[in-house]
């Protein structure tokens, strides 16, 4: 009888320290990305507010997934060019990063404050993944994880072809601007 008690005993142990690494895995559902293109003849724009992003506070890992529709333009023809002529969104529905955070051994998400890292990893655009390092600014507050970074994509790199017509409207390196908010739990 001890050595059942024993094993179920142990069994829960397991399972306990298995949900408290789950736990660390935060999730934000509704992260906000945003892109800038400045050109000579116009600037373009376009806001996605339902980019999903996780971060492993165990492993330092990141990962972020958002659809290409999602992205919204203040003019609607810009916004069906961009989908059916330049990110083909319906070939190429998504964009993705996986990466993990630098020196995170030596980072401390559990104490309130500002921390800055880098990020490097694969980012996925029109199928197309090329690697990335980007700096993240981390704001943790006692219920959340506030995460920001920004940084620069360049379309070729991403085999995104603008069409000579139109070359002086889209620039050929955006802007992009991606933030989250980590919910404690």
């Amino acid at each position: 009888m001890n050595t059942i008690k024993i094993l179920v005993i142990a069994m829960f142990s397991l399972l306990s320290c298995n949900l408290v690494k789950a736990q660390n895995v935060l999730i934000d559902k509704q992260g906000v990305a945003y892109f800038f293109s400045e050109a000579p003849l116009e600037d373009i724009e376009a806001t996605n507010d339902q980019a999903v992003g996780a971060i492993d506070l165990n492993k330092g890992t990141v990962a972020v997934s958002m659809l290409i529709k999602n992205f919204h333009f203040e003019k609607s023809l810009m916004e069906e060019h961009f989908n059916e002529n330049y990110l083909e969104s319906e070939k190429y529905p998504k964009a993705s990063f996986k990466g993990k955070i630098v020196n995170f051994e030596s980072l401390d998400f559990s104490k309130s404050g500002i921390l800055t890292a880098k990020a490097e990893g694969e980012l996925e655009i029109h199928g197309v993944s090329r690697p990335i390092e980007s700096e993240v600014t981390f704001e943790i507050l006692e219920n959340e994880i506030k995460a920001k970074t920004i940084f620069k994509v360049a379309l070729e790199d991403h085999k995104i072809k603008i069409p000579k017509l139109v070359i002086k409207n889209i620039a050929e390196i955006v802007d992009v601007d991606v933030s989250f908010n980590f919910v404690k739990k």
